[in-house]
């Protein structure tokens, strides 16, 4: 089964297509010279599949979503140019939007890979310690008669299941990455994962700004492309993949449809924070909320990009400070009572 294309792919295709057509060339013209142009293999012949499709039923949007390989998201916006007109910036907006989605993806896990690596470690060294050291101080307490009761006693018998289940927990552990990446490259499954990781006070602070900063690149887009305020609200709400945040849309399009101002519908249902319901109240009112709200996508997208790089950086000393205090309290809870075994000797 074909990978739907990565941000990086998506952005240079829309950025090769604006400038295509800004030059008069049209779309299957177009797709026909990027599969030429294009290197032997998989994305030339999704390329390929594109044009037949054009040449037979000259619908992009159905061209688009018959190779699978094109996001929702990207397919919306392609339609609403074509319908409205206004393809060229459609694509030249769809480049930026995936352009700066690559620049966050690839900040986030640039920020992860210390953190995960130094989490690695941590299991590392206590499984090391647990399986291979505490056997041999298990051995000595055998060997002076000593027994060994409450801390001492739970790190030995955790050291010898550890030991006796190492297969079993190695299994577990790779099923689980498995698992995750799965999940990543799976639209339903990466619901779930979301949705279990909002659960967290700092990912559900990212994950309300990036919400608010996809809605409001989609709603600036679909406005300047032609459809009306509520035509945008519900087809922002219907691309967003978080059950949570597509309700709060749906609230503010129930709002706006009672006759609430659309900045003031937006507060009250948690879309937008105060400054920014203000900045697309201001906009909207002074017939400027395609510019109020792409400057909104873009202090959301900004904001979130920072926060996460906070908090990646409180896991580093996090995650040292675990592993030492860890292994210090193990360390600790069998040397002490060896220490008064040899005391006693002496």
């Amino acid at each position: 089964m074909r990978q739907v294309l990565n941000d990086s792919e998506l952005s240079f295709l829309s950025g090769q297509m604006a400038m295509i057509l800004h030059s008069g060339i049209s779309v299957l013209e177009g797709f026909t010279i990027l599969k030429e142009d294009s290197p032997a293999g998989e994305g030339q012949e999704i390329l390929g599949e594109v044009c037949d499709s054009l040449e037979q039923t000259g619908d992009l949007t159905e061209a688009l979503k018959s190779t699978g390989c094109f996001p929702d998201y990207f397919v919306k916006m392609t339609e609403i140019g074509d319908r409205s007109g206004e393809l060229e910036d459609v694509m030249r907006s769809l480049s930026s939007y995936y352009e700066r989605q690559h620049t966050l993806v690839g900040s986030i896990r640039d920020a992860l890979t210390w953190p995960l690596i130094l989490l690695a470690m941590l299991f590392a060294v206590l499984a090391v310690l647990m399986t291979q050291v505490m056997p041999v101080f298990e051995e000595v307490f055998e060997q002076l008669g000593m027994e060994v009761s409450g801390v001492t006693s739970v790190v030995f018998r955790m050291g010898s299941f550890m030991q006796r289940a190492s297969a079993f927990i190695l299994i577990v552990f790779v099923a689980f990455v498995i698992l995750v990446l799965v999940s990543l490259k799976t639209p339903r499954l990466r619901v779930s994962l979301l949705s279990i990781l909002n659960h967290l006070p700092f990912m559900r602070e990212v994950s309300d700004l990036l919400t608010c900063s996809r809605f409001s690149h989609t709603l600036s887009l679909a406005l300047h492309s032609g459809l009306d305020m509520g035509e945008g609200l519900n087809l922002a709400a219907g691309l967003v993949e978080d059950p949570a945040a597509r309700e709060k849309l749906e609230k503010a399009s129930r709002a706006m449809d009672e006759g609430i101002d659309f900045g003031e519908a937006l507060r009250e249902s948690g879309v937008f924070s105060g400054l920014n319901a203000r900045m697309a109240s201001i906009g909207f009112r002074t017939g400027s909320a395609e510019t109020a709200l792409e400057e909104i996508s873009l202090r959301c997208q900004d904001e979130a990009d920072a926060r996460l790089q906070s908090a990646v950086g409180a896991l580093e000393p996090a995650i040292t400070a675990v592993l030492s205090i860890l292994t210090g309290l193990i360390l600790v809870s069998v040397m002490l009572p060896l220490l008064g075994v040899m005391t006693s000797i002496g």
